[in-house]
């Protein structure tokens, strides 16, 4: 079985050759307010047909949301022929409830209906930027996205925001803007990634000094959403929305972040509306020095030291310039 893998990166420096964002440029999207229909996305001349995905009108939703709440479904994303053959396309997965999905898989077709498929390939169940690499793809192919849900306990079990597509041929340049607690970014740093747009489905450290406290704690989620800037000032703030406390426990108390804290916060960048933000379900991991003895989630020594290899399955030494596997990451090693 062919599988994709899941990059803490983001392609960037080639032009995906087609790209699917939300909203789209149709009219069909706007009004779709359940998770059963099946509707039409245009971006310019190219229709995407998409299936059990809800856009909620697109009322403040810049992405799409699949999967039920008590009923199993299995919802879609299906291209136009694409008249150039793909060898890479970045799925890419806000939010995803991994425990309510069976599969998400690409399936590369020769016709609209996908009948006759002539490659299919599973993605781990994660989110971020899945890389899907097909190896069969020819001109005028169909590009299937196929997400298998179990009935949830909420609605909107995956979040899909963008699909770019790669012609043979194109390579992209790697953009990874995943750090460790001890090179946590500043929050003019964080503003400036946010704004410049790249690699922001992955998790990063940021660190700041609490500038305004919650003013209530959400009592289903045990969750805080408080400020924090880098000198502690009202001014050029990042918003700590929906924010979890040490090893994503509950807060028990609107006085667990106070106004002076110097915290280390893990979570994604975003920008709502006109708000910088850590996304909700950030996780704090230090408090005025204190920690939860896990100072960085994604990286310890052994990690550091893991074996590297090339895109061909080889290992390779420190001393190999190029593109690299390392950690089951994707990175560039210069």
């Amino acid at each position: 079985m062919v599988l994709a893998f899941v990059a803490s990166v983001t392609f960037a420096g080639t032009t995906p050759y087609k790209v699917l964002t939300f909203p789209d440029e149709g009219t069909e999207g706007k009004a779709v307010s359940s998770y059963t229909a099946t509707w039409k996305a245009t971006i310019g001349e190219d229709i995407w047909t998409i299936a059990n995905f809800n856009t909620n009108k697109w009322n403040n939703w810049k992405y799409i949301r699949c999967g039920r709440r008590n009923v199993a479904s299995v919802a879609s994303i299906t291209s136009p022929a694409i008249d150039q053959p793909i060898s890479n396309i970045v799925l890419t997965i806000d939010n995803i409830t991994k425990s309510s999905i069976n599969s998400i898989k690409l399936q590369v077709a020769t016709d609209a209906d996908c009948n006759n498929v002539t490659e299919e390939i599973s993605a781990k169940i994660e989110d971020g930027d899945l890389i899907f690499k097909p190896t069969k793809s020819a001109a005028n192919n169909y590009y299937k996205f196929v997400f298998d849900c179990q009935a949830g306990s909420k609605n909107g079990l995956i979040q899909v925001s963008k699909i770019a597509y790669y012609k043979v041929g194109d390579t992209p340049e790697i953009v990874d803007i995943t750090n460790t607690a001890e090179t946590a970014y500043t929050i003019a740093k964080a503003k400036e990634l946010i704004d410049a747009g790249k690699g922001l489905s992955e998790s990063v450290y940021v660190k700041g000094i609490v500038s305004q406290a919650s003013e209530s704690l959400n009592d289903t989620y045990g969750s805080l959403s408080y400020y924090i800037s880098d000198d502690g000032k009202t001014e050029n703030e990042l918003q700590v929305y929906g924010g979890l406390s040490f090893k994503g426990e509950k807060f028990t108390s609107v006085d667990d972040i106070k106004v002076g804290d110097v915290v280390v916060v893990y979570g994604k960048l975003k920008k709502f509306n006109n708000t910088y933000e850590l996304d909700k379900n950030n996780i704090l991991i230090s408090q005025n020095g204190t920690t939860t003895g896990i100072t960085n989630i994604t990286t310890d020594e052994a990690a550091k030291n893991a074996p590297v290899y090339n895109l061909a399955g080889q290992k390779v030494t420190k001393a190999y310039k190029g593109v690299v596997i390392k950690n089951g990451k994707k990175m560039i090693q210069k």
